[in-house]
């Protein structure tokens, strides 16, 4: 059960990077953009391309990350909703991974929840899932942690973004950032539907180039707003982190001790 659950989320992380990755190519971060936002010009000579997320973790002494995926539509009772939340301990041993899922749709609309807790101290591991007072607690093989840890660094998360338009430097969950804007390309051309929204918008740290916030909002709706058989769909992908080299003490739960 254990190594299943494990599976589980590590097939959840693998299914949100493809998806990152089956949205067009990443512009070339020397290109010129194309136009400027906010009166401020588009700088050539600011690097705007991201580096794999896991990457840009590995460079840091410690971290809070959320990762939220929203999907809603076609119909109103079609609703999905995805939140990891990892933390990383000053230790350099601990961890905590807490995995949600909220779903819903037109044949089961009672919404259907369920959260997984997985702590890890060294090679010794704790997971329980939906407040479960019974925690299943092992010691992972040394072999098998290296190779897990490996498939982390094969697998990345690279957000991809197009055409980015420099909006300015700012200061982000206490990094010094370059914050740029884009549009989600391809919206409406197989489907047809219109193009409500395709923003898109990301925080890159100034040393580093890993990001440390990014956010995608895109819908589309095949009539007009308003209307009871337009069918809308609305997708949200959020990427943020937080306590970057902050003091963060991972303590076990009672069910874990």
């Amino acid at each position: 059960m254990l190594h299943k659950k494990r599976f589980l989320i590590a097939l959840t992380i693998l299914v949100m990077a493809v998806l990152a990755c089956s949205l067009p190519q990443l512009a070339d971060s020397k290109s010129t953009p194309s136009q400027t936002q906010a009166g401020i010009p588009a700088t050539p000579s600011v690097p705007s391309k991201p580096i794999g997320l896991r990457q840009g973790l590995a460079s840091l002494n410690s971290y809070r990350l959320t990762i939220n995926l929203i999907n809603n539509g076609p119909t109103s009772q079609d609703k999905s909703q995805v939140t990891i939340k990892e933390e990383a301990g000053t230790d350099g041993k601990s961890s905590h991974l807490n995995f949600k899922s909220v779903t819903s749709s037109a044949k089961s609309p009672k919404a259907e929840s369920s959260t997984t807790d997985q702590y890890m101290f060294g090679n010794s591991q704790c997971l329980f899932s939906d407040g479960d007072s019974d925690a299943e607690k092992s010691n992972m093989d040394p072999m098998s942690k290296e190779i897990l840890n490996t498939w982390y660094t094969l697998i990345d998360l690279v957000p991809m973004v197009n055409d980015p338009v420099f909006i300015g430097k700012e200061d982000v969950n206490g990094v010094k950032t370059n914050h740029f804007k884009f549009k989600v390309k391809g919206l409406g051309v197989s489907s047809g539907a219109e193009v409500v929204s395709s923003d898109g918008e990301y925080w890159l740290a100034q040393d580093g180039q890993y990001v440390v916030k990014y956010s995608v909002v895109i819908e589309t709706r095949d009539g007009p707003a308003g209307n009871a058989k337009t069918k809308t769909i609305h997708s949200e992908f959020r990427i943020e982190v937080t306590d970057i080299n902050q003091n963060i003490i991972i303590t076990l739960p009672s069910n874990c001790q």
